[in-house]
């Protein structure tokens, strides 16, 4: 099936072989970003020239960002990262891995990054390499 879209009256319509693929993402948890990790890759089949991914977060998990870095990374499209409402923590850190020239932020949109913050237990060992972790994030 065949889909097209007309994006100004002077640009001739693209056809795109399937609909074109739009990412979405509101969490950052193994989930999602297994889900974001499909969605890059079925986006190389549709013919789109450019990947869209729109935050709109509180943050959640690094280890999931860091999943969804990978997928930007090996991506052959570009990846047009645009902020709607907000983006705290690991939407901020993902925002700024959009290609260069394709990060938008909306007017009323809000970007907020901290700080990371944890807790560690356990023995003596254990509780070094937690915070020797902590430092590499």
């Amino acid at each position: 099936m065949l889909w097209k879209s007309q994006l100004h009256e002077n640009i001739k319509d693209i056809e795109f072989r399937h609909p074109p693929v739009i990412i979405r993402v509101n969490k950052f948890n193994e989930e999602s970003a297994k889900e974001f990790a499909d969605k890059v890759a079925r986006a190389h089949n549709t013919g789109q020239k450019v990947i869209p991914v729109i935050i709109d977060s509180y943050g959640g998990e690094v280890y999931s960002l860091m999943s969804m870095i990978a997928s930007i990374k090996r991506s052959e499209l570009p990846i047009a990262t645009i902020v709607e409402g907000k983006a705290m923590s690991c939407g901020v850190i993902l925002f700024s891995c959009g290609t260069k020239g394709y990060r938008y932020i909306t007017e009323d949109a809000t970007l907020m990054i901290n700080d990371v913050s944890s807790g560690n237990w356990g023995k003596n060992a254990e509780i070094k390499s937690g915070a020797k972790e902590k430092e590499r994030q």
